[in-house]
């Protein structure tokens, strides 16, 4: 099983965030957050430019998805200290969930999220991904059924407009 490097998977991360930037910069104002914010699970700060309203929003890229038909929804981060993963955690108002390679992302209230982990708990398998001396725990939600959660469903041909 692959051990992931925190310094690989943040440049990639960070390369995607530029791809959702990139999107939604045509609807919202987008500011990056600090460190601070991020511990709270806020990766991004929009601000509609046809109304105003501030919303915070967490980025997550998962390109495995692609090959495995499910959603990695992280309820560990980190297990050797029992620390809650960002589906328990977050404190955005909405979960912007990317799958780069199939270029779609799911846009959902993450109030809504956080309020179906535990019985995704109960009805689907849990993996652990292991890390430089500690493993992360999450539930694989199959895509369809985690669409269904979807405010919005953004489509290969919306992300390819780079």
């Amino acid at each position: 099983m692959t051990t992931y490097q925190f310094e690989a998977q943040l440049r990639k991360g960070e390369a995607y965030e530029a791809v959702l930037d990139n999107f939604f910069r045509e609807k919202f104002d987008i500011q990056p957050v600090q460190m601070c914010d991020q511990r709270r699970g806020i990766d991004r700060i929009f601000t509609s430019k046809k109304n105003g309203s501030i919303l915070k929003i967490e980025y997550k890229a998962d390109s495995k998805a692609a090959q495995t038909g499910n959603a990695f929804i992280e309820t560990v981060s980190v297990d050797t200290q029992q620390k809650p993963g960002w589906a328990v955690y977050s404190e955005a108002d909405y979960l912007i969930y990317y799958i780069p390679p199939l270029l779609t992302g799911y846009v959902i209230q993450m109030d809504r999220l956080k309020g179906k982990v535990d019985l995704w708990k109960e009805r689907h398998a849990t993996r652990s991904i292991p890390n430089r001396g500690y493993n992360t725990i999450g539930v694989l939600v199959p895509l369809r059924e985690f669409e269904q959660l979807a405010i919005t469903v953004i489509s290969p041909f919306l992300l390819n407009r780079e």
